[in-house]
């Protein structure tokens, strides 16, 4: 599925010649009743799932009954779509730009068949704080291919608690549509679910969400203005930037809620925290912590910590100012053994 090849890699100073895994990318081209409807680039598996996504998400169709058959030509590239209704392709829609808007809001497209198929969401779910960043980490855990290439997008449909299906494709559209088209081919409902995804959340990608109809979007990159203003409008949580236990919250923030503040207990991030993020943490406990402990963590922070030292006394900090006074002196006993 990928290729070994053999390359000259630069570190410290020196040249070395190791193998490299490269991804793979290959053409691909979907007919639709004999026609040439699209040509892509992409990643060389779990075609069907795009050619359904794919045309799912430009309208061609609603339903997996819409077609009459698929064949996949792997090896040539090609896939051949019949559909029931030999009309129903309208190839106008797929290239004429359409700037308009809706129930009088300034909701801005660049196609057609946008306006057509994008959702306003109408969901339901909800996240805590943890559970945003749980499932960013699951996405990350599991991106195999982004480990050994550092070439494809990764995205994934989740419930609350875990990711339900996850895809890699060098097109971050691409690994969507592979997502939209799973999600159809096997009866999952996705109004309920949340779309975690590794790249920017750009208008496209905002788009492509409303048209499969979640509600939540998260991504550990930045969005774009228009992506928010799409988000605004479409009814569509959008987080952005969830790294190191903190993320942002740039439309319908109703939907992320707060960890519950009986819960003062510290949360199981597994995550690596910097020394920079520690002493973040410090200084926004400061006024909280008795004044030689503030100081006895300040100046080990100014020493070299082993990593799982810099975790424990990360959340040994983390909602410190809620705890009860128990649960401080508890705190402080530990906080006092990692840094004296």
């Amino acid at each position: 599925m990928n290729i070994q090849k053999p390359i000259s890699t630069y570190k410290n100073g020196e040249f070395f010649s190791v193998y490299d895994t490269i991804v793979r990318e290959v053409p691909f081209t979907i007919f639709v009743n004999g026609e040439e409807f699209a040509t892509m680039v992409c990643s060389p598996f779990h075609f069907d799932e795009l050619v359904v996504g794919f045309l799912l998400s430009e309208g061609v169709i609603l339903f997996k009954t819409d077609m009459e058959s698929l064949d996949i030509d792997e090896f040539r590239g090609f896939a051949y779509v019949q559909l029931k209704n030999k009309h129903q392709k309208k190839q106008s829609y797929y290239s004429k730009r359409f700037i308009g808007s809706c129930c009088g809001k300034s909701r801005q497209f660049y196609f057609e068949n946008d306006v057509r198929t994008a959702k306003t969401s109408m969901t339901t779910a909800s996240l805590s704080a943890d559970q945003c960043i749980q499932l960013m980490k699951k996405l990350q855990d599991q991106s195999y291919l982004f480990k050994k290439t550092g070439g494809v997008h990764n995205a994934a449909i989740c419930s609350t608690a875990d990711i339900i299906v996850n895809r890699a494709d060098i097109g971050r559209h691409n690994a969507l549509d592979k997502l939209y088209g799973h999600c159809l081919l096997n009866h999952i409902t996705v109004r309920d679910k949340m779309l975690v995804f590794s790249g920017r959340l750009s208008s496209e990608v905002l788009t492509k969400a409303a048209k499969m109809g979640v509600g939540i979007v998260l991504s550990k990159a930045a969005p774009t203005d228009l992506a928010i203003k799409l988000a605004e409008d479409l009814n569509i949580t959008a987080v952005g930037f969830i790294r190191n236990c903190t993320f942002n919250v740039y439309s319908h923030s109703y939907r992320i809620k707060e960890n519950e503040k009986g819960d003062t207990t510290m949360s199981s991030c597994n995550i690596d925290h910097s020394k920079d993020s520690v002493y973040e943490k410090l200084e926004s406990q400061k006024q909280h912590l008795p004044s030689s402990l503030y100081n006895s963590c300040k100046k080990k922070l100014n020493e070299d910590l082993q990593q799982d030292k810099l975790n424990e006394v990360f959340h040994l900090l983390k909602k410190y100012d809620l705890a009860d006074y128990d649960e401080k002196q508890a705190r402080n006993k530990k906080l006092f053994y990692l840094v004296e």
